[in-house]
């Protein structure tokens, strides 16, 4: 028999096992899933395998059901292109309900690297994992990223009586993604035994979620949760229009009557009925759900609580400024600063008892804006019921830039998510290579890259040449001004305690 004739049944052979001659290589840019090969790119620096499969489309009878495996594919999947956000209303146009795919970006080469996955902001209502390029963090960390996509809102965690799963699906799907991890990271170069989760704001508080899940025991090591925590509660008019105090965790008994009146609005008496509804029908209830159920398999307990009773690692911090970000939107919106006043504000916020000697605190600002967001800013951050043993940071450039258009001379200070481009390229907002950011400012995104990915490494984020990050006391994260920080005093804890 030839050569030819040999290398012919070989190649054969290979594609009826679903696999091919490249596969077999030493082509970096394949990996193997267990659902099948899937092929990458690579810039020389990171490898790239994007719009990766981890669970199967949850759309018709799959639509709020627990994930399930995505179903084999023949040959090799290009990847090197991200899947859709999850839909998320009418607002975000490029959403879709088939979006269970995630993105895996590595150094190009080696393994056996930290894995970090990321948990995407918005509440648990929009976002995408899409929307964060963690290149730099992967180049310079040395680290593999993972950034998912889950479901939001009315198709992540609605609930109904009698629902299996109702009120958590997203929180699934979560859990799906570290089980992918877990079952195919070392083929892209990652420990599937040291696993760090990670998110900011609606990010951070499914962190915390994670941790305390007992589906999700054995599938993280390490947790860091940036402007979000356990206690998941935004405080009554946050917005100074008179929203009510929402809270991101509720019993399923709650979310089960806000989705049994949901249905009824939209004439359906079963969930069946529901399915089968397109989304533009079911898009005007979307806003309705934002909450995660507990008291349910996913979620035991309340997470402010179960809490407690973990000792994983973590990285806890938040922004200086955080709520300037939402007085920024307010003024962008149309309301007038300058006329409103601060007793009002929080006297309909906290009472009126409370409002006296927070005026007395808070209205020397003669700014209201800047006045308010203090306020509530310091309120939110002494809620947190933090673990002694958490690392805790408070990022404070003051010239950070903003994560939303605000407008022009408006003060935002280190308002919320404005640390994230320090690790991230952020869809729509500039990269640290832009003029727009000092070399002090660049500094200090490298000494950040430098803290999450050595923590994700060995669990401590001190690392040579780095100011020391002491475990007693908070890190103050500036530019050219790291160091340590009393977080309770900048943010006059005691006196929000004694309230």
């Amino acid at each position: 028999m030839g050569n030819r004739t040999v290398t012919a049944l070989l190649s054969a052979a290979l594609a009826l096992a679903g696999c091919t001659a490249a596969a077999q290589s030493n082509d970096h840019l394949t990996a193997r899933t267990r659902a099948g090969l899937v092929h990458g790119a690579s810039d020389g620096e990171v490898k790239r395998f994007k719009g990766v499969p981890y669970a199967a489309p949850p759309v018709d009878d799959l639509r709020w059901r627990a994930p399930r495996e995505p179903a084999p594919w023949p040959g090799v999947r290009e990847t090197t292109r991200s899947g859709p956000p999850c839909a998320q209303g009418p607002n975000r146009k490029d959403a879709a309900e088939d979006c269970l795919y995630l993105d895996v970006t590595a150094p190009a080469t080696g393994g056996n690297k930290p894995v970090m996955v990321w948990l995407h902001g918005g509440g648990f209502a929009e976002g995408a994992g899409r929307d964060y390029d963690p290149r730099r963090l992967v180049a310079r960390g040395d680290v593999v990223v993972v950034t998912v996509e889950f479901r939001l809102g009315l198709y992540g965690f609605f609930g109904a009586p009698g629902l299996d799963g109702g009120g958590t699906f997203g929180f699934q799907d979560q859990q799906a993604a570290l089980r992918w991890v877990r079952d195919n990271i070392r083929e892209f170069g990652g420990d599937p035994g040291n696993v760090t989760l990670f998110g900011e704001s609606g990010g951070a508080i499914a962190t915390c979620a994670q941790v305390t899940s007992p589906g999700a025991k054995g599938l993280l090591r390490r947790a860091i949760m940036q402007s979000g925590f356990c206690d998941g509660t935004i405080p009554k008019n946050l917005t100074p229009t008179g929203s009510p105090e929402f809270h991101f965790f509720r019993p399923a008994a709650e979310i089960d009557a806000i989705g049994a009146a949901a249905m009824r609005a939209l004439g359906c008496d079963t969930v069946d009925c529901l399915r089968k509804l397109p989304v533009d029908a079911l898009n005007p209830r979307y806003p309705a759900f934002g909450s995660a159920a507990y008291r349910t398999p996913s979620l035991p307990e309340d997470p402010r609580l179960a809490i407690r009773n973990t000792s994983v690692p973590m990285i806890v911090g938040a922004t200086r400024d955080e709520h300037r970000l939402t007085a920024g939107i307010m003024a962008l919106a149309g309301y007038d600063w300058s006329k409103a006043g601060f007793a009002t504000l929080m006297a309909d916020a906290f009472g009126a008892e409370p409002a006296g000697k927070i005026v007395q605190r808070y209205g020397r600002d003669k700014d209201v804006a800047r006045a308010w967001a203090a306020a509530f800013t310091d309120s939110s951050t002494c809620a947190q019921d933090v673990p002694g043993y958490a690392r805790t940071y408070d990022f404070a450039d003051e010239h950070a830039q903003p994560i939303a258009d605000l407008p022009p001379g408006f003060d935002a200070g280190a308002s919320h998510a404005s640390e994230l481009p320090n690790l991230f390229e952020v869809a729509g907002r500039k990269p640290i290579t832009d003029p727009y950011y000092t070399d002090a400012q660049r500094r200090l995104a490298a000494r950040m890259i430098g803290y999450w990915s050595a923590f994700a490494r060995t669990g401590d984020p001190n690392h040579a040449g780095a100011p020391a990050w002491p475990g007693a006391t908070g890190l103050q994260l500036a530019p050219d001004a790291i160091k340590p920080v009393d977080i309770d005093a900048r943010h006059r804890c005691a006196f929000w305690r004694s309230l």
